[in-house]
Parts: C-alpha cells; sequence; structure tokens
C-alpha cells in the first residue's frame, strides 16, 4: 500500500470527478421533476458506490505492487 495522499493519485482524483458530475446530474434530474425521488435515491446510492469501488480497488496490495 503506498503512502500518499488520495488527492496526489490521478486515477482517485478522476473517479471523484466522473462521480460528482453523475451525481449532479442526479440531483438535477431530481430537483427538476425529471427524475422520481425513489430512482434518484437508487442513482446516487449507485454512483457513489462505483466511486468507493474506484478508491478501494486503487488501494488492493496486488495492484500497487512495488
Amino acid at each position: 500500500m503506498t503512502d500518499k495522499p488520495w488527492y496526489k493519485s490521478k486515477t482517485k482524483i478522476g473517479a471523484a470527478l466522473v462521480g460528482l458530475s453523475a451525481v449532479i446530474g442526479t440531483l438535477g434530474g431530481w430537483l427538476s421533476g425529471t427524475i422520481e425521488p425513489s430512482q434518484a435515491i437508487t442513482s446516487l446510492i449507485a454512483e457513489l458506490g462505483v466511486v468507493l469501488a474506484v478508491f478501494g480497488v486503487r488501494d488492493l496490495p496486488f495492484v500497487n505492487k512495488k
């Protein structure tokens, strides 16, 4: 595992930006009324889960061989 902070990782910054854009799109659809609240909540959970999965996969020992 690396001792590098998450904000110095290009992969993690990319995952955060892509996830943030998906979350903003879902929230915008929910607030404008084009997405039902239950569907929006489900989508938000999935989007946040994908971002967290990218963060977790990048920290696995076999991915970060030295």
